[in-house]
């Protein structure tokens, strides 16, 4: 449980601090800390399960929630250097199916 929870927190701070759609979370006039929190559940649960993620894979859970890309709404390089952040988190490692 400690492994989903670090990985979300991980990766919800990288999602506010991209923040694409200028939404401040965890800010004063701005969204929830959490605004973010259903695009950083999948996308952690590809780090911990396969240990790093794609571009596409970013861009694919974006595609459910947002019915567009990432990368058309922060264009392709900000997308690439996203990805290379979450890549850059510390590797979760669990015993398999132990990540509720």
């Amino acid at each position: 449980m400690q492994v989903w929870r670090s990985t979300i927190k991980n990766v919800l701070e990288l999602l506010n601090e991209l923040d694409p759609y200028g939404l401040t979370p965890g800010q004063p006039d701005g969204a929830p800390q959490d605004e973010y929190d259903l695009e950083a559940k999948p996308i952690a649960q590809r780090l911990i399960n396969d240990g790093v993620i794609t571009n596409a894979q970013v861009d694919a859970i974006w595609l459910k929630w947002f019915d567009e890309p990432l990368n058309e709404v922060i264009g392709m390089e900000a997308t690439e250097r996203f990805v290379d952040n979450l890549n850059s988190l510390p590797t979760p490692t669990t015993p398999s199916g132990d990540i509720s």
